[in-house]
């Protein structure tokens, strides 16, 4: 019998070549640095994010009274009250907080995802809880890489292949297209030697001023946090954990 099937998308503006489906999952990654600032935020318990796409949105939310993260070009907004720093959310303060989130790349991708399935957010700090999410849900999976501004990103693509390599060869999914091989065959590789692979990238390249090394190390490293963030109507809640 066919199993479920996982695919593997590089960019946001490869999308359209995806039909549109409710039943499927959609899992986005923003390694540097979205998912991984919303999966810690959620890890010290942050009751919600709220994605969007423009700045000026961010803003008027903000005039509101509204918390306010986000980034544009890596760059933290001038009136948001967080950046996009994963570091800046781990603390015990986050609990019960709502947060606008706004960045380049990644809120971007969750919403253009929210028309081909049931969007969740990864990273490497939560994916345990996002394999073990996927494991109990049996449906397809299509692996949305963020990427930057539409174009391909190493550590987006390294990061689905972990998670495509986990789902076909440890819980019986099929490979759904060439992408998600690649992708697997890029994670065997960059496994290796993860941070040295990962460090020469053109966004880690692109975020040494603006984030310091420790900060973006951080980005590749496990947390374990049981997270598993989803998206739903307008905002991201953490899920109720799927136990073994």
């Amino acid at each position: 019998m066919k199993g479920p099937v996982a695919d593997v998308c590089f960019s946001p503006a490869l999308l359209p070549g995806f039909e549109k489906r409710t039943d499927r999952i959609v899992v986005v990654i923003d390694i540097l640095r979205a998912t991984t600032a919303m999966c810690t935020a959620f890890g010290f318990g942050v009751k919600s994010v709220i994605p969007v796409m423009k700045k000026e949105t961010a803003l008027a939310r903000k005039e509101k009274g509204w918390l306010v993260a986000g980034e544009e070009n890596g760059i933290r907004l001038p009136f948001a009250d967080f950046g996009n720093s994963p570091r800046e959310f781990r603390s015990k303060a986050m609990k019960g907080k709502e947060i606008v989130f706004c960045t380049t790349n990644g809120t971007k991708a969750i919403l253009k995802g929210r028309s081909y399935g049931q969007v969740i957010i990864a990273s490497f700090v939560n994916l345990e809880a996002v394999c073990t999410y996927i494991k109990k849900q049996k449906r397809d999976v299509l692996i949305l890489c963020a990427g930057w501004k539409d174009r391909f990103s190493l550590e987006d693509s390294v990061a689905a292949g972990a998670l495509a390599d986990r789902l076909i060869h440890a819980y019986g999914y099929l490979p759904g297209n060439d992408a998600a091989l690649a992708a697997i065959s890029l994670w065997n590789q960059a496994s290796k030697s993860l941070l040295k692979t990962v460090s020469r990238s053109d966004h880690y390249l692109r975020l040494l001023g603006i984030e310091d090394r420790k900060g973006l190390r951080y980005c590749f490293f496990p947390e374990k946090f049981r997270v598993v963030p989803g998206l739903q109507t307008n905002k991201l809640i953490n899920l109720p954990e799927i136990k073994e």
